[in-house]
């Protein structure tokens, strides 16, 4: 019994040593078991069903607690007792409540590990997408280059299959391999391109060695040549006291040669002509000097010289690395550049379309009396024409508005030859070139600033643009210069020229004897003597004589232009004043001046309104031609226009103007024609034509 005892008192130790250990360890392994519980419960458990329940338990809590609220109300035994119950009941849901909350939380969890499980798969996948993209984009780029390689051979220009075929050697040719194999046949080529390139090579270093030999022999020459040079100038300081004695200007003209060569070519051969001119008739009717800028023109001809070694050598030999680094430089250049307006750009170009060649060559046309026109002659470099300014020089002093401007350099110039008056370009090209440079206005708004282009200027440096318009295989830019057209073109200009200026003085002694009121009376009507005066004499512009009436039919008929030199005189005898519009054209005395005439006397009558002004008219104006050209003038016209007048006055038979001249007969015919004609019979007639 007592071991027994011992054994059971063992047993109940070790049991309740176990039991005491067990309840230590119990907790966690039933927390444990509780959450895995609860987890594969919440998987197992639909969550829709659990929501429903949860929104039934909560409605039966708020139904025991209302239940409860009302109990208490009623305050009796076995309200209390029945209050209980429901205590226990709403402690029940409540516990059921939690149960469904932790279901719900663990369902949460397990979803958001599940999406967060998803989102790295995902984002591994995608990761893994984009390497392949990057490597297949790769290797397309590889693809690309290797497909857009190009090997060195394909640069090379090699002769064509045919010419190889013909030209190269049967051992390189070997139709029989190549016309089946392209890689052979390209082989073939360029084994024929080398053997012909070493064949070219050898021929160009003989040629470089015999232009080394020449240039040798040449550098020997110029050496000689150089220790001759000052032996040279010894001889020519010694001929110095000889040249002045003769009066020779061989030093000048050599300076003149040395600067000649720096110009353009239609001003050398303008200045050639002129220069050979200018021996023959005299330095007093013809000089001709070369001015302007040297030094810029040296700059220029240096300037010009190495662009065209340069476009030589592009042409020859052209190296695609060094242009590319050429082309680099620019833009860098370019973006180092300040920033330029469109003003200044368009200024830019402007000025560079019209820039002259620095030299130009001046041409001075005398006459016996002093007076000389002075003539600039200047290339424009862009336009490839010449322009001409222009001033006069006076031997006298000229008295007188209407005589001075007859002088005036623009109208000595007008129309020298007909249909020539120096507007417009005569150069075709002109305006396409102005319309590259970017400038919208035509030529002639640059005539005040750049001078005229005058047809027989161009002809008088060779150009002749308007046979070059009819060939069409000539470049409207590039025209060759035509020596023999220069040489007839300045003699004839300078004859003309010297014609013209006679003829323009001679017209404003004229109008200076008119503007003061005196006429020179002709041989033939010296004896007539007249009873009206010129009151008036004075030029008009274009306006005024356009909107006078009796100026209509002139211009109708194109008789008279604004290039015309337009006067009016005024002509009184008594309260009779005739008002005669004068229209003279640029090549006077050659064509006569024409005359519009206005009668204020008793109304206002002219050519279209009285037969007696018409016939006034026809007698003045074409009375000119039917005698000596050369001995009618301006002042003859205005005189016969005074006998006119008195004429007309006279045979009215008014006691205001008595007759004062013999008619033998005042008035004929149906028209009433007065006489007049005079006919030196005695002391003299007026009869009818």
């Amino acid at each position: 019994m007592g071991k027994e005892d011992a054994t059971t008192k063992k047993r109940r130790k070790l049991n309740t040593g176990s039991s005491n250990e067990s309840s230590k360890q119990s907790p966690v392994d039933l927390y444990k078991k509780v959450v895995e519980f609860e987890e594969s419960e919440a998987k197992l458990r639909p969550a829709e069903k659990d929501a429903t329940l949860f929104m039934k338990i909560c409605q039966d809590v708020r139904q025991l607690f209302a239940d409860i609220a009302e109990l208490k109300a009623k305050n009796t035994d076995e309200a209390k007792e029945k209050i209980s119950a429901k205590r226990i009941e709403a402690s029940l849901h409540l516990v059921a409540l939690k149960k469904l909350n932790r279901l719900e939380k663990v369902r949460t969890r397990a979803g958001r590990d599940a999406l967060h499980k998803e989102k790295q798969r995902v984002d591994s996948t995608q990761l893994l997408l984009q390497n392949l993209l990057y490597e297949a984009d790769h290797l397309n780029k590889e693809v690309t280059k290797c497909l857009q390689f190009k090997s060195k051979d394909e640069e090379i220009e090699l002769v064509p299959v045919e010419d190889f075929y013909k030209n190269a050697p049967t051992e390189i040719t070997r139709p029989e391999i190549t016309k089946k194999d392209e890689h052979q046949l390209q082989l073939a080529r360029l084994e024929w391109e080398l053997r012909q390139r070493r064949e070219l090579a050898g021929a160009c270093n003989e040629l470089i060695a015999s232009k080394e030999r020449v240039a040798a022999a040449i550098a020997a020459a110029r050496s000689r040549l150089d220790a001759l040079a000052p032996h040279l100038r010894d001889v020519l300081k010694s001929t110095k006291p000889l040249q002045e004695c003769l009066a020779l200007r061989l030093d000048e003209k050599r300076e003149e040669t040395k600067l000649a060569s720096l110009l353009p070519s239609p001003l050398f051969l303008l200045y050639t002509n002129a220069s050979a001119y200018s021996d023959a008739l005299g330095v007093k009717n013809v000089a001709v000097v070369i001015s302007g800028d040297e030094d810029e023109a040296r700059r220029l001809e240096q300037i010009s010289n190495l662009e065209n070694e340069l476009v030589v050598s592009n042409d020859s030999d052209s190296d695609p690395e060094a242009n590319d680094e050429d082309q680099r430089e620019k833009k860098k250049r370019h973006h180092r550049s300040t920033k330029v307006t469109k003003e200044e750009k368009a200024e830019a170009k402007k000025k560079e379309a019209l820039k002259k060649h620095p030299l130009n060559v001046s041409l001075s046309v005398k006459i016996p009396d002093g007076t000389a026109l002075n003539l600039v002659f200047s290339y424009l470099m862009h336009l490839k024409i010449i322009v001409v300014k222009f001033y006069l020089d006076h031997s006298k002093p000229i008295a007188g508005v209407s005589a001075a401007d007859v002088l005036d350099g623009d109208c000595v110039l007008n129309e020298l030859y007909t249909g020539d008056s120096g507007n417009d370009s005569p150069h075709p090209a002109t305006s396409y070139l102005l319309k590259a440079a970017g400038i919208t206005d035509t030529f002639q708004h640059f005539i005040p600033e750049v001078g005229r282009p005058y047809i027989w200027a161009q002809r008088m440096c060779g150009l002749d643009f308007m046979t070059a318009i009819g060939d069409e295989q000539k470049d409207l830019k590039n025209f060759q210069l035509c020596p023999s057209l220069s040489v007839a073109t300045v003699e004839n200009f300078i004859f003309t020229l010297q014609k013209r200026l006679k003829a323009r003085v001679a017209l404003m002694k004229e109008l200076q004897d008119l503007e003061s009121g005196k006429i020179m009376p002709s041989k033939e009507t010296s004896t007539i003597r007249l009873s009206g005066s010129l009151t008036q004499w004075q030029s008009v512009s274009w306006s005024e004589y356009s909107q006078t009436p009796s100026t209509a039919f002139l211009i109708s008929e194109g008789l008279v232009t604004p290039d015309n030199m337009l006067y009016r005189a005024i002509i009184t005898r008594q309260s009779a004043k005739l008002v005669a519009l004068v229209a003279l054209s640029s090549d006077y005395p050659k064509k006569a001046p024409l005359f519009s005439l206005t009668l204020h006397y008793n109304g206002t009558h002219h050519n279209a309104s009285n037969d007696d002004i018409r016939d006034i008219e026809r007698v003045v104006n074409t009375d000119w031609q039917s005698g000596n050209i050369k001995s009618q003038s301006l002042s003859q016209q205005i005189q016969q226009l005074l006998i006119c007048l008195d004429v007309l006055l006279e045979s009215m038979g008014t006691s205001e103007f008595p007759p004062d001249k013999v008619m033998m007969q005042p008035v004929r015919g149906r028209n009433r024609m007065k006489p007049y004609k005079y006919i030196k019979q005695g002391t003299g007639i007026f009869v009818q034509f």
